[in-house]
């Protein structure tokens, strides 16, 4: 991706978790009169961890600071990363509880009136075995 493209719309269906190689990218969410960043994220990070996992959504707009180059999961390769990495299932679900937690505190923030409700790491982790059948 170029710097400026947009990798990712908040709204848009997704089915794919991205991995940083290379490059940084913006984290916005929609606000009042636009968006609002709200991260940034770089080489060896990942997003779309969300969409992936629930189905729902993307929940944020992705925008690339720089020159971004990144590898695209679908849910059968996450899947097949996850047979051979289990711990792999812990640490995307500490991020996705962070950044649920995180985006709702945002949201709070800015008073969209989307509140989302908070979220454990282990309910999350156990939502990522059973979908995955792990």
């Amino acid at each position: 991706f170029a710097r400026g493209e947009l990798l990712t719309r908040a709204g848009a269906a997704a089915h794919h978790l991205y991995v940083i190689c290379s490059g940084s990218v913006s984290v916005r969410v929609p606000a009042a009169g636009g968006e609002h960043e709200i991260a940034q994220l770089h080489a060896g990070e990942f997003f779309g961890e969300m969409s992936l996992l629930t189905g729902a959504p993307r929940s944020a707009t992705i925008v690339a600071l720089s020159d971004v180059e990144c590898y695209r999961l679908d849910a059968d390769a996450f899947r097949t990363l996850l047979e051979r990495r289990a711990d792999l299932a812990q640490t995307v679900a500490a991020a996705l509880a962070e950044r649920r937690n995180s985006l709702a505190a945002t949201r709070e923030k800015l008073s969209d009136g989307r509140a989302l409700a908070s979220v454990s790491e282990v309910d999350l982790l156990d939502k990522i075995r059973k979908f995955f059948s792990l």
